[in-house]
């Protein structure tokens, strides 16, 4: 008998509350910031520590990736609560998952466009200096400040005091 659409709305309502318990406390990254590719393991990772933090201590968690059909990854954690620094409250609270959500900038479509275009540009350039606007980067970030005409990559940290330019451009047009 082929699958019907009522076959496939039972399955659903059926496997809700275990996708609830299981997937959803991972989606909030992700959700959020899109595809990350290699990153998405680890988004949904944190996404968990960041929802159930205090149920994980003494449970095992599998995280599996897979790419393109060619190889995949799977391991497997067990959290234990630990010590300071390393408790996993102190990891979900340094983490600070939802400020960082919250603190993101948007901008129209258009300056996307154009910083992919500026991005596209430089791809594989070689004697050009960025943008040294740094008012968007957290305290601490490096970034890059310029490549030379023997390909070599200089880069700068951000110290808290950057200030944003008139043009509004983000650093190194991305």
């Amino acid at each position: 008998m082929p699958l019907t659409f009522m076959h496939l709305q039972a399955s659903q309502q059926v496997s809700k509350p275990l996708y609830d318990a299981k997937v959803q406390p991972t989606t909030l990254i992700p959700k959020q910031v899109g595809n990350m590719y290699t990153a998405s393991l680890y988004a949904a990772f944190a996404s968990l520590l960041h929802n159930k933090n205090s149920e994980l201590a003494g449970k095992r968690v599998i995280l599996f990736s897979y790419g393109s059909g060619l190889t995949a990854t799977m391991f497997s954690l067990r959290l234990h609560e630990g010590q300071h620094p390393f408790s996993l409250s102190n990891i979900a609270t340094v983490m600070n998952i939802a400020g960082k959500l919250k603190s993101r900038h948007e901008f129209a479509p258009e300056k996307f466009v154009e910083t992919m275009h500026l991005m596209e540009h430089r791809y594989g350039a070689k004697d050009f200096v960025t943008s040294k606007d740094c008012s968007l980067l957290s305290p601490g970030t490096y970034y890059l400040t310029e490549v030379d005409s023997k390909y070599r990559r200089f880069y700068a940290k951000t110290d808290g005091n950057c200030t944003g330019n008139e043009n509004g451009s983000v650093v190194n047009g991305h």
